[in-house]
């Protein structure tokens, strides 16, 4: 697939750096100095470029068949964003009621004494690591290091940490695109609401 966006980071001598997509939901694209189509001037932060997207063997975004954009062709690209990212800026309202509303329904559970004052620190803790594994994962992708199995990500938000995992995936620019990740995610915030559920409920035997 095909897309465009502005080079927003170089290390010329290194010959590689990062393209932000026009997208701003998107996450940033890596791009080598030998990924250009034919051979022109040396990349300078802020260049609008057209590139083809694949997943490297590392697991990030690179951009191959890299080709220049002139002023107008940037401009017309820049036109379509906005009906572009209505129905992502409605769809990020909504996960972030969610959050807040998931928050506060914990909370008010462990007042009124249904939900140990445990379980809260408990899932307080796994947000942190949840965000932070998140940095980690983001870091490794950019760098081309060991990344953080899509599992353990699972896991944590599976534990309670999908509101610091949603954050992270917004405010990193990081598991945006990844379908089938996002289902899964998405299905870790059910079973967790479930688990919850059953914690309140009287069928739970455990004294937490």
């Amino acid at each position: 697939m095909r897309d465009q966006g502005r080079l927003v980071e170089w290390f010329d001598d290194k010959g590689y750096g990062f393209i932000q997509p026009n997208d701003q939901a998107k996450d940033r694209v890596f791009l080598h100095i030998k990924d250009f189509a034919r051979p022109g001037p040396r990349p300078i932060v802020g260049c609008a470029l057209d590139y083809l997207v694949i997943l490297d063997e590392r697991g990030r975004y690179r951009a191959q068949q890299v080709m220049y954009l002139k002023a107008s062709q940037a401009r017309t690209a820049s036109a379509r964003k906005p009906a572009a990212t209505t129905a992502p800026s409605q769809k990020l309202q909504r996960m972030q009621i969610a959050c807040v509303v998931y928050i506060l329904v914990l909370a008010g559970l462990t007042l009124a004494g249904l939900l140990s004052g445990l379980v809260l620190l408990f899932i307080s803790l796994i947000n942190a690591l949840s965000y932070w594994l998140y940095a980690q994962d983001k870091e490794a992708a950019q760098l081309g290091n060991r990344r953080i199995p899509e599992n353990t990500l699972h896991l944590v938000a599976f534990l309670g940490g999908w509101p610091a995992a949603w954050l992270a995936q917004q405010k990193l620019r990081h598991k945006t695109q990844k379908q089938p990740f996002r289902q899964i995610y998405f299905c870790t915030i059910a079973f967790n609401i479930i688990l919850m559920v059953w914690l309140i409920s009287p069928l739970n035997s455990l004294s937490i």
